[in-house]
């Protein structure tokens, strides 16, 4: 097995990569990759804003199963399948108690185990998620964000009919607003990218907000002069937590997530102010089966998200030219990396 090791700050290397010492080949199947995603959190991790070496990057892949020794879980070769990146530390107290649910330290993949920037890679066959016909491939490395997002609207309790800001600037905002007219309310996209307010409204959402409009007034006049009950922030979005907390009405929830685990400062004075409920979700472990199955019935349409696709050999050069981005303070979106 062949794949991109992060060796060094800003230094990948293509390299052979071991199996894993515990692997149990009786409960493990291996998986040819075909496609994987490049992210935010990889190349933060590749310039050393988020600590991690000498791990194979890449945080989430989809692949066809190469070998399957038992047929686990109904799993045979020839298989179209996406890998659940995340694992269960096994160390603390809720793990040793029998709820990994609840796990205090989830394991992520790219970077505290190997990720998919590898040719195969041998998984545990419990995080192997077989993949209907109609869900593509391109639709399928985006299963973490609907499982995120998923998890988003669930802790908030949202109803039919409820309005709910959102606060952000990349394709996770997308598919949350996208989830929210599915389940029957009412998002409000608001950010200052203004090529993914566009990609927004064409994917349907009604109600976008971009920086040239007065944020606070325009969610008011929406609602009716309520302000929004639940609010979405997403942290890699650039924009300064407290217009979030602006747009929330008075004892709103308002749930902090994102794809990247970067640091930020936040003042939590008009928070406290409003008594707002914060709520902190990475939510992309548990809700995997639950999102494909979404993907399958054509709930949602990812078609217009903001994705570029490079060949597997343009690897360094992509993280390089991302990284660069990043330190010019431009933004960037998902890459996916096409193997086979």
């Amino acid at each position: 097995m062949k794949g991109f090791k992060l060796i060094d700050k800003e230094t990948l290397k293509e390299t052979d990569i071991a199996s894993e010492k515990n692997e149990d080949l009786e409960t493990n199947v291996k998986v040819k990759i075909t496609k994987c995603l490049i992210t935010l959190n990889d190349v933060l991790r590749y310039s050393g804003e988020i600590d991690c070496e000498n791990v194979v990057l890449g945080s989430f892949g989809v692949g066809i199963v190469s070998e399957s020794f038992n047929n686990l879980f109904g799993i045979e070769k020839g298989n179209r399948v996406y890998i659940e990146p995340y694992n269960n530390c096994n160390e603390c107290y809720n793990c040793k108690n029998g709820e990994t649910s609840k796990c205090s330290n989830v394991l992520t993949a790219g970077e505290d185990y190997n990720g998919f920037l590898s040719d195969f890679v041998s998984v545990n066959a419990s995080k192997v998620f077989l993949l209907p016909d109609p869900v593509s491939e391109k639709d399928a490395l985006f299963i973490g964000q609907i499982a995120n997002a998923i998890s988003i609207i669930d802790k908030l309790g949202v109803q039919k009919g409820d309005y709910v800001a959102i606060i952000g600037n990349d394709n996770l905002a997308v598919i949350t607003a996208l989830l929210l007219i599915f389940y029957q309310s009412v998002p409000i996209l608001i950010g200052t990218d203004d090529e993914m307010i566009n990609i927004a409204k064409e994917s349907g959402v009604y109600y976008t907000l971009n920086s040239e409009d007065n944020w606070q007034k325009e969610v008011s006049v929406i609602t009716g002069g309520r302000m929004a009950k639940n609010v979405v922030y997403i942290a890699d979005s650039d924009i300064p937590a407290t217009k979030a907390f602006a747009v929330a009405s008075y004892n709103a929830s308002v749930a902090f997530t994102g794809n990247s685990t970067k640091a930020s400062a936040i003042s939590f004075a008009l928070a406290v102010k409003k008594q707002l409920e914060i709520h902190c979700i990475n939510g992309s472990f548990g809700n995997t089966a639950t999102s494909i199955n979404i993907l399958a019935n054509k709930a949602i349409d990812l078609s217009k998200l903001k994705v570029d696709t490079v060949s597997y050999e343009a690897v360094p050069k992509t993280f390089k030219a991302l990284n660069d981005k990043i330190k010019n303070e431009q933004p960037i979106h998902e890459t996916i990396v096409e193997l086979f």
